[in-house]
């Protein structure tokens, strides 16, 4: 029993070693692919698997700042505020230009309502990213989540200014003023509010809770008039709204006005004659009116007074000042400007009108009414600066409604008046600004510097014009100035680094690459580690072609950002324009195992294979390049540029087999793709397999119907046909005799795979009788360079000769160049005639030319005969045009054999031309004709005149 125990726990040791070797020597996954999954399971919500893979990939490399950024987020998502607060600290510790870990460090400390932290990281990060529109957004709902609205109103201003057509910001600003007019409402602060919602209506007209919140203060602070006019207002708009014309209603009850109301009350009873709602008002309307004229309102009486004494002063004030503290300021003007008939130099009036006007904000006439008061008083200080406010107010007005023209004039009043006053200047600049007149703008901003020549402000819009005017080199040299008095403040270093990569950006789309380079230059001498600038000058040098630069850019960007991928992945790119495929494609692996679910990176390492075998390929080296192309297919066996090479390769090697495979492939992989079909029929027919050729070229053709496709698809359907019949009809004519002779013929050819034979039928009439003719012919192939003709004929001789028998061999020599070696013999009229030949025939692309002689002994004779024939092919040879000329009777010339014996030592000349034309590669018709001519005597001379005509159809 112990020694069993004993086996157990050693077999139980045994495996527990196993595993934890195998543990142990197990490579598992990188940090890279557990950062990977932990993103995939981020966006899949299972925040605690995420956190698991994290924790695991930063055991493995725990400077992994990305993966501390992911941890950080998702603690944050889970609620750990403490634990998130900690990754995003140690990220941003790291790596300052962490652009998203500022954004997760503000909503952490805006989260735990942390105002102040939040602020912090706000502000650093503008530090980092200056003008960041998120960044800024984020700092707006920081103070407005710390109720600072004042500050909040004015950040809000610059933020919209700066981007003024973005919607995101006009949302975030119209929210900012729609929130402080809550904040403000709930105190009681009406002025407040009600000027947080005005603020709010410049951009949203029609902002309903804006529009309601006004109209209930007005009615709250008893500025009825203002209320009623608002609701007019709206019901111009919306005449026929049930809701407008109740909320008038209610208004002119609370305004006491009830004749006003009973009359608007009657006006919705028309409207909606069965409304309930407002039937039961009716009774109530009239009684609380009756109970209302019981009393008599103060503001009445007074107006009674006024009346009847129009010229009493103390009756007229209180008019004003009940007016007023309701904010009825149209009434409070109107009583004004009645005071003002009877008293038009009234200071205490005047005074009064330009308070109302302003708090109205009618500036432009607050401004006129300044004017007038400090002409009559131009020893006030008061009066001059309220005077240049209002106009400033004015031109503000003007500017925020686009007419341009009337803000200038206001601004330029402003500064008539106090030409150093800062903020017209400013307001005057921004006006040309917005009109994009760069050169007036240009001019306001040289007099406010002539005025205030170290105005930070202004230089900096100084330089920000040139910049737009194209003028880069003023405007760095001024960002440089300001750079130089303030070396610490970090906006003059963004400022100055901003205006040289946009200038390196606009030189370069003019294709000024040298002066843009200076610019990317000057930015690393002032930031070496500056990301955009390295990018620029690797992407400019790679444009003009100098990739050595490039390669010295990207090799300077990653000893700053070793592990930046894009900076990698340009690199390789580089490193493959340069033909350093070894290199550039390790990178690509590399990119490709850290971040295998990227696709582009997967793309650059396949790209990169692909270059380097067509560089194999270019330079004659087919079996280095077939293996590149596998392992591309290894990668990805679907790739359609690694199939077609291969395709090619192999069947430039003649492996047909191989390369049919890799078309198969193709096909299944890409069956609507007409490359990999055509590949199929070429290879096919190179296997000599006609039949599955054609049916491939069928397939071509249903996709693609082209001309061309067609011709090859008949080509190969002619290829599988192997029968072939023939008619032929020869007709002679002659000048000496007015018979003409003819001769029909009926051919059968059958092809087989080392050539053809053929059986033939001569028919011809002649007086003597019919004669009748058979013919026997073989074309044999023995090797590619070698073939041999034959040719055997048997008449009943009352036409044709008896007997002809014919043997040629052929043989094809280098450059196009065939060479023939035969003999004939011929029996007629108990003569028998034999003839050596010998020819040579030369291919100059589309012409062929053979040149044929016969050697004829006719015992006891000896004659020559020369033949010589031209063809021009057309139409991938199927067609041609024929010349010939002869000098002598051959043996070979079907028209004369039956006058051989007479003709054979005659000085006999011949010329003939024809065409011949071949019907999708299986229907041929051709027509030849030739002129004899023969030298009977000395001076006695005859012509034959021959017509060929030839048809012939495969089947």
């Amino acid at each position: 029993m112990m020694s069993l125990f004993k086996y157990i726990l050693s077999g139980a040791v045994l495996c527990l070693s196993l595993q934890v070797q195998a543990q142990i020597f197990s490579k598992g996954k990188d940090a890279d692919e557990l950062y990977e999954e932990a993103v995939k399971e981020t966006r899949l919500n299972h925040y605690e698997k995420a956190i698991q893979l994290s924790k695991e990939a930063l055991q493995k490399r725990p400077d992994f700042t990305d993966q501390e950024l992911l941890l950080g987020r998702l603690y944050m998502l889970t609620g750990n505020t403490q634990l998130a607060r900690r990754y995003v600290k140690q990220v941003l510790t790291k790596a300052p230009a962490y652009y998203d870990a500022y954004l997760y460090a503000v909503n952490i400390e805006l989260g735990a309502k942390k105002y102040e932290e939040a602020e912090c990281y706000v502000d650093e990060g503008l530090y980092q990213f200056p003008g960041d529109k998120t960044l800024m957004l984020k700092k707006l709902s920081i103070l407005d989540a710390s109720e600072r609205f004042f500050q909040g109103g004015n950040y809000a201003t610059a933020l919209l200014e700066k981007y003024s057509t973005d919607t995101s910001v006009q949302r975030a600003y119209t929210g900012h003023f729609l929130l402080a007019g809550r904040y403000y409402q709930l105190r009681n602060n009406q002025l407040l509010a009600m000027q947080n919602y005005e603020r709010a209506l410049l951009l949203d007209y029609n902002n309903e809770e804006a529009k309601s919140a006004i109209t209930a203060m007005y009615i709250k602070s008893g500025s009825y008039t203002r209320a009623i006019e608002q609701v007019n207002a709206e019901l111009a708009g919306n005449p026929g709204s049930y809701e407008l014309m109740m909320r008038k209603l209610g208004i002119l009850q609370e305004m006491h006005d009830y004749p006003a109301a009973i009359d608007q009350l009657q006006q919705i009873l028309k409207r909606w004659p069965g409304d309930a709602k407002a039937h039961s008002m009716e009774t109530p309307l009239r009684m609380e009116a009756a109970a209302w004229y019981a009393n008599t309102d103060p503001y009445l009486l007074y107006q009674g007074v006024l009346e009847k004494n129009p010229g009493n002063r103390e009756a007229l004030d209180k008019v004003i000042g009940l007016s007023m503290s309701r904010g009825a300021y149209r009434e409070a003007l109107a009583w004004i400007n009645r005071g003002l008939k009877n008293n038009p130099n009234d200071q205490k009036l005047l005074s009064l009108k330009l308070d109302v006007l302003e708090s109205d904000r009618k500036f432009s006439e607050a401004a006129l009414l300044a004017e007038k008061l400090y002409a009559a008083n131009r020893s006030s200080a008061d009066l001059k600066s309220r005077y240049t406010a209002l106009k400033i107010a004015s031109g503000r007005d003007y500017l925020s409604q686009q007419q341009y023209d009337l803000a200038l004039a206001e601004f330029d009043k402003a500064l008539q008046t106090d030409p150093r006053d800062t903020t017209a200047l400013d307001m005057m600049a921004n006006t040309y600004i917005n009109q994009k007149d760069n050169i007036h703008a240009l001019q306001v901003l040289d007099r406010a510097l002539a005025a205030y020549p170290d105005n930070s402000r202004f230089l900096l819009k100084k330089s920000g014009i040139l910049a737009a005017m194209g003028q880069y080199d003023e405007a760095a040299t001024i960002a440089a100035q300001l750079l130089r008095r303030s070396p610490a403040d970090p906006k003059y270093a963004a400022n100055l680094t901003e205006l040289r990569l946009t200038a390196g950006r606009t030189l370069m789309q003019a294709e000024e690459y040298d002066m843009a380079a200076r610019e990317f230059r000057a930015v690393l001498a002032q930031s070496p580690d500056n990301i955009d600038a390295l990018n620029y000058l690797i992407n400019l040098q790679h444009a003009v072609g100098q990739a050595d630069s490039a390669l010295l850019y990207a090799n300077q960007a990653l000893t700053y950002y070793p592990d930046n991928k894009e900076l990698l992945l340009k690199k390789a790119g580089i490193l493959t324009e340069m033909k350093r495929y070894n290199e550039a494609n390790a990178l690509s692996y590399q990119l490709m195992q850290r971040y295998p679910f990227t696709a582009k990176y997967r793309t650059a390492y396949t790209d990169g294979l692909l270059a380097a075998g067509t560089a194999y390929q270019g330079n004659n080296a087919p079996d280095s390049a077939l293996a590149i192309y596998r392992q591309v297919l290894g990668l990805n066996r679907r790739d359609s540029l690694a199939l077609l090479y291969s395709i090619n390769l192999l069947s430039d090697k003649k492996e047909y087999d191989s390369a049919l495979a890799y078309a198969n492939q193709g096909i299944r992989f890409y069956p609507d793709n007409a490359s990999f079909i055509q590949k199929r029929a070429v290879l096919l027919e190179n296997k000599k397999l006609y039949a599955e050729a054609a049916l491939a070229a069928d397939s071509v053709t249903k996709l693609n119907r082209s001309a061309e496709n067609m011709d090859y698809a008949d080509y190969l359907h002619s290829k599988t046909m192997k029968n072939q019949f023939g008619m032929f009809f020869l007709h002679s004519s002659y000048d000496y005799q007015d018979n003409s002779y003819n001769i029909a013929t009926l051919e059968y050819r059958h092809f087989f795979k080392r050539g053809s034979y053929a059986a033939r039928l001569n028919y011809a009439g002649r007086e003597q009788g019919t004669g009748l003719q058979g013919e026997a012919e073989l074309y044999y192939t023995h090797n590619p360079k070698l073939y041999s003709y034959a040719l055997a004929t048997y008449s009943n001789e009352i036409v044709f000769p008896k007997t002809r028998l014919a043997y040629s061999l052929f043989k094809t020599f280098k450059h196009d160049i065939e060479g023939e070696l035969g003999i004939r013999y011929l029996s007629a009229d108990s003569t028998n005639s034999i003839s050596g030949v010998a020819s040579i025939a030369k291919t100059w692309k589309e012409f062929w030319v053979n040149f044929r002689a016969y050697f004829i002994s006719d015992s006891p004779e000896f004659y020559t005969s020369y033949n010589l024939t031209a063809r021009y092919y057309m139409n991938r040879q199927q067609d041609f045009i024929a010349f010939n000329a002869g000098l002598g009777t051959s043996p070979d010339d079907r028209s004369r054999l039956i006058q051989f014996p007479k003709l054979a030592g005659l000085l006999t000349r011949s010329v003939g031309a024809g065409y011949q034309k071949t019907f999708k590669y299986r229907t041929t018709a051709g027509i030849f004709g030739t002129w004899i001519n023969q030298k009977i005597s000395s001076t006695v001379f005859q012509n034959q005149y021959d017509i060929y005509v030839t048809l012939q159809r495969k089947f």
